[in-house]
């Protein structure tokens, strides 16, 4: 897999969104044309996934929360891309407070989309031939019914000891999306509050200048909270944008390798050379959560747990330089 991006696109004129969809619901499902196209089209928010510059897949986005009209093209399946593409979608539904999330799965598919946190809320119905059932995210808690027990006597149960990795926990008090004082940051406590904020964060995590600060992102803590949370969060996805591309970037422990064990869950590019750098490195917690460093090399910054105006201002910085940027060839022997 080599250079990926997701761009939101637009209806009208779009032949690529259109001619993926036609292969895969009407030429490959036997969808009939008239069912494929609908009204909801013109309003919907679009995106379009492409692999080095090929459109390889689509979706679309109602106001109202719902996800529909997933596809990726045949030579592109079984590479992570459909996980990347739905991650991205409610990464940005979260952004713009839709909730909850509703979609009409193919029964086929319904594994799928459970790994992304989906719950399945009705019973099996047909849409255009095919057998469907609708999901929900987040799934909605289930009160466990109580339990009858009596014990049949006294038993030991002799377990071996099972060596394990310890888990990073946590014991600031601040909580992302509630808490908006704001705190100072240096060399010391930084890590600490990262690992908080990651810890915390449930579908992005945006890094900004990330070769200004290897000296907190690639300290082993930060690293192992990464992938604690990539293993416990289905919907977690980080991106990390690069002005430029240090030789110690590659080196140990670090962000290139979680994206090698974690292609679709961690995308790494640097940004257009063309466009002006910001001097600051940050990082961008789902819709709330922001830690700045305006000054990086001094280790010093500031980090609010809420701070939903400044996050939304700086994600459409970070996501106008994601577009236009790239994955690096060193990186790409990283990527799987």
């Amino acid at each position: 897999m080599t250079d990926i991006r997701i761009n939101q696109v637009a209806w009208d004129g779009n032949e690529a969104l259109k001619s993926i969809r036609h292969q895969v619901f009407v030429d490959e499902q036997q969808v009939p044309a008239e069912l494929e196209w609908d009204a909801d089209d013109a309003e919907a928010t679009h995106f379009l996934l492409f692999v080095d510059d090929e459109p390889a897949g689509t979706a679309r986005l109602l106001a109202d929360g719902h996800i529909g009209r997933v596809a990726i093209l045949p030579p592109w399946r079984g590479q992570g891309l459909g996980e990347r593409l739905m991650l991205h979608i409610m990464a940005h539904a979260e952004a713009q407070g839709l909730s909850p999330l509703v979609l009409s799965a193919q029964v086929h598919a319904l594994p799928f989309y459970a790994k992304l946190g989906f719950a399945i809320s009705s019973e099996e119905y047909m849409e255009a031939g095919i057998p469907h059932r609708e999901m929900r995210w987040p799934a909605a808690e289930k009160e466990l019914p109580p339990i009858d027990f009596t014990s049949p006597g006294r038993f030991e149960v002799h377990n071996p000891p099972v060596a394990t990795r310890a888990r990073y926990t946590s014991e600031l008090p601040q909580q992302l999306g509630t808490d908006s004082e704001l705190v100072e940051l240096d060399e010391d406590n930084a890590g600490d509050h990262l690992c908080h904020l990651i810890l915390q964060t449930r579908h992005s995590l945006r890094v900004y200048h990330a070769d200004l600060m290897l000296w907190l992102c690639h300290r082993q803590r930060v690293i192992d909270c990464l992938e604690q949370r990539i293993a416990s969060e289905p919907r977690f996805a980080l991106q990390v944008l690069l002005d430029q591309l240090p030789g110690n970037f590659l080196q140990g422990h670090s962000l290139a390798q979680l994206m090698h064990r974690f292609p679709s869950r961690v995308s790494i590019r640097q940004q257009h050379p063309e466009l002006a750098s910001d001097p600051q490195a940050y990082c961008l917690a789902d819709s709330t959560g922001l830690m700045m460093l305006p000054q990086p090399q001094k280790k010093q910054g500031f980090i609010r747990y809420y701070s939903r105006d400044q996050v939304k201002r700086w994600q459409g910085r970070f996501q106008e330089l994601w577009e236009s940027g790239h994955t690096p060839s060193e990186l790409r022997r990283f990527q799987l």
